[in-house]
């Protein structure tokens, strides 16, 4: 049976159990560092990542001579990090530093596909509402099924190169060579991708794409890390970030058979079943009603612990209706360096959560990311006060319920001239029938001479999501039955439908590209309808709203 219950108790448990862990995952520990803090845990770890590397032959030892001096200069130092993670299992994971590679890879031949967080909630909306059995994988040491298509060699020095011959002595030893002043140095050439090389992960998301498509798996077209195929009638779906993956049908046996499929070619993968599941970071608890409820508690602690000042207290709202009032520029008092630096990693790590399940604090957010590059005292109070709000509410939850699966609805509002630079704000809401699914908070790229303007600006500042959507889900196999954009401004409303023909002396000059959105509505991929302002959804996400 499904269940959901809010335990603030039992995840405040789960987080002291891995502060500590949390802490090594985010600033990883050499090794040397890792075996001090965690002992005899971590040895067992490095020694198990140094025979799963042997067994799974990644490492062909070369003797000194028989390397060029340019080979041994190009040679990728080896690095091995120890980190606790959630579950408290300590982790090695044996690295090649590849910064040597990029002076001759580019970004095209290194670049490997990350499902996108927008698909990760609507695909759970969809397991949710079709009742759809989940697991969650972990593929433990996935590169090292992946091939290397190009030779790399790597050099193990010290103690990484004695701890590697003493995983498999008659294989390596005859190998070692040592320094002037002592120091163990083994060369070996690479036979499996290796975390640090900068075509790992290409490497990896091919063999994996390779191995779901000879099973009859298909991509979404939209989605490279999206794949899908029909069992038994129904249909099976598979989103993967690198190694972490979601599996999701209707028949509880049809995941376990692909469960086992990929046991079969990935050895002993780490898994969760059920209704509740820890994926890419956030808690996804699926309820017997049919909803997919998303938290991030334990990242927001981490947040506030990072924080360089304590957090006293907490606040109603994420921020006052002061928002994006900004001084003078000769009344600015600009942070310090340490400061400004604490500044911008905390709004980096509130944008990261903005994008996966906590709405609520997306306009906030916008705002403070404009000011990252200079900001000031009133910018670090502002920080602050929507710290507090995140304290005061950790357990928040994002509840997604779909509805109707072929009826997409988006609130697009804009806020007119609010930032110091006269440029409006735009702000976009999606759902499915129940919460924001995607949501958006942006400032417009340029100044527009009216809030009918600006209303046209934020509906193009998010065409590309609506239509993405509209494209994403036909490709997932639901037949559309509309797409409707609520809007609060009916003059923005007849320009939108009507384009040059209903526009006056205020609208002549805008750009032709602003109208891009009339093209999608003669297509009938968009219809556009009247909202009233007080139930513009889009609303909070273009102004600090109290209350």
């Amino acid at each position: 049976m499904r269940s959901y219950q809010e335990s603030p108790q039992g995840d405040a448990a789960i987080s002291n159990k891995t502060n500590a862990g949390e802490a090594a995952t985010r600033n990883p520990g050499a090794m040397g560092k890792g075996l001090r803090v965690f002992g005899k845990d971590g040895v067992t770890a490095v020694g198990k990542e140094f025979l799963q590397i042997h067994l799974k032959n990644n490492f062909s030892p070369r003797s000194l001579e028989d390397l060029t001096v340019e080979q041994r200069m190009q040679a990728l130092e080896s690095l091995m990090f120890l980190t606790e993670k959630r579950n408290g299992d300590i982790k090695g994971c044996m690295c090649a530093d590849g910064r040597k590679q990029r002076g001759f890879l580019g970004k095209t031949e290194t670049a490997s596909p990350t499902v996108i967080s927008d698909s990760v909630l609507l695909t759970s909306a969809i397991d949710a509402a079709e009742r759809r059995d989940v697991a969650v994988l972990d593929l433990p040491g996935a590169y090292l099924f992946a091939d290397m298509d190009e030779v790399v060699h790597m050099v193990l020095r010290g103690e990484l190169a004695e701890l590697m011959v003493q995983t498999a002595p008659e294989v390596y030893r005859k190998y070692v060579a040592y320094g002037r002043n002592g120091e163990a140095v083994l060369y070996v050439t690479l036979q499996k991708a290796l975390y640090g090389c900068l075509k790992s992960a290409l490497l990896f998301y091919r063999k994996l794409v390779g191995d779901m498509k000879e099973i009859g798996f298909e991509l979404n077209p939209y989605d490279q890390c999206v794949a899908n195929k029909v069992i038994r009638g129904r249909q099976i779906t598979i989103c993967w970030h690198v190694d972490d993956l979601k599996i999701s049908h209707w028949d509880p046996v049809v995941v376990t058979g692909i469960v086992e499929w990929f046991k079969s070619i990935y050895g002993n993968v780490r898994r969760t079943r059920g209704d509740n599941h820890d994926y890419l970071g956030m808690d996804i608890t699926y309820t017997d009603d049919g909803n997919a409820v998303f938290k991030m508690v334990n990242f927001l602690k981490r947040t506030l612990s990072d924080f360089p000042e304590e957090i006293r207290g907490t606040a109603v709202t994420p921020a006052t209706e002061k928002l994006f009032t900004v001084r003078a520029e000769d009344e600015r008092k600009i942070l310090e360096e340490k400061r400004a630096r604490a500044f911008h990693h905390a709004v980096a790590q509130l944008l990261f959560v903005t994008s996966r399940c906590r709405r609520d604090i997306q306009t906030a957010v916008a705002f403070l990311t404009t000011r990252v590059r200079k900001p000031d005292e009133d910018d670090w109070g502002k920080l602050k006060r929507l710290l507090k709000y995140v304290k005061g509410t950790l357990y928040l939850p994002l509840t997604l319920e779909a509805t109707d699966l072929g009826l997409l609805k988006w609130w697009v509002d804009a806020a007119f001239a609010v930032h110091p630079d006269y440029k409006s704000h735009s702000g976009g809401a999606f759902t499915l029938g129940k919460g924001i699914i995607m949501g958006g908070s942006k400032k417009q790229k340029i100044i527009t001479m009216s809030s009918t303007e600006a209303e046209i600006v934020g509906v193009d500042d998010f065409a590309g999501h609506i239509l993405w959507t509209n494209y994403f889900m036909e490709a997932q196999g639901f037949k559309r039955k509309e797409t409707i954009i609520y809007q609060d401004n009916q003059r923005a409303i007849l320009l939108e439908k009507n384009g040059r023909e209903s526009s006056g002396k205020r609208t002549r000059h805008m750009n032709i590209k602003y109208f891009f959105i009339k093209d999608r509505v003669d297509k009938g991929e968009i219809t556009i309808k009247f909202c009233p302002t007080e139930e513009m959804v889009a609303d909070h996400f273009t102004k600090p709203l109290q209350g």
